[in-house]
């Protein structure tokens, strides 16, 4: 064999036992993610009855389910809140396309909540035709986490924090039958039936199926460069031809 038919094994291989750890890992982060939202809507519970609570929400846009984990309608604005129930060291720019958990040494890499979050707001922004500053977007870490980046432009915050974060916004913007029409409209336009659900969920495995696919053929799935193999004194791994514009990387083992 030449040295590029075993590398396209290795990769394939290292890709195989990579897929079956991330499979085990997504399992084990979706049930800690219901375990997470629901922690936060029991202290969303806590507010006054001017604000309006909605939790897991489904909406559609072009043929595409977007999960929202809660949705606070009130006269001070729109909060839309994405929970992440996570453990260890937590960071990441506000525009890095992805974030880092860090636990003892080891390393997670997941999406970035502020962008998930940002593409919320613009579905919100265009069900409700309000200008973007009327919306708040939140970003809430469940767990043991320590949040260790410094984010002055967004809310990033932990739950214990919510309430207070929320109080904060005093300025009326919206009058009663305004907010009244928002919470019709809401109701009406969301979905939270289990086959709602299930296509969301099939998206997204779709989504992870494609991003594989791409790994395994030796393509960044990030940039779409080549996965070069490397040495380091951290060991061996896969990097892309971009860096640094582009940091993928994927351990050997």
């Amino acid at each position: 064999m030449n040295i590029q038919t075993i590398t396209f094994f290795a990769i394939a291989f290292v890709t195989f036992i990579g897929f079956i750890i991330f499979r085990l890992r997504i399992n084990f982060t979706k049930i800690q993610g219901k375990r997470g939202e629901k922690s936060v809507s029991k202290t969303l519970m806590q507010l006054p009855d001017e604000y309006i609570i909605f939790n897991n929400v489904y909406i559609q846009e072009n043929g595409r389910y977007s999960q929202i984990d809660h949705i606070v309608l009130s006269p001070y604005g729109i909060f839309v809140i994405e929970t992440k129930k996570y453990n260890g060291w937590i960071y990441g720019g506000e525009k890095a396309p992805y974030w880092t958990q860090n636990i003892y040494g080891t390393k997670y890499e997941f999406y970035n909540p502020l962008r998930q979050n940002y593409g919320h707001v613009k579905q919100l922004q265009s069900l409700f035709g309000y200008p973007v500053q009327f919306f708040i977007p939140i970003v809430v870490f469940v767990g043991n986490a320590t949040i260790k980046g410094n984010y002055h432009k967004h809310i990033v915050i932990y739950k214990e924090e919510l309430l207070s974060t929320i109080r904060q916004y005093k300025n009326v913007i919206f009058r009663n039958d305004i907010l009244k029409e928002a919470v019709n409209k809401l109701s009406y336009s969301s979905f939270k039936t289990s086959e709602t659900a299930s296509e969301h969920i099939k998206q997204v495995k779709n989504e992870i199926k494609e991003r594989n696919t791409t790994i395994q053929q030796g393509i960044c799935p990030r940039c779409r460069g080549v996965l070069v193999y490397r040495e380091s004194k951290y060991g061996r791994f896969y990097g892309c031809s971009n860096y640094p514009k582009c940091r993928y990387t994927l351990n050997e083992s």
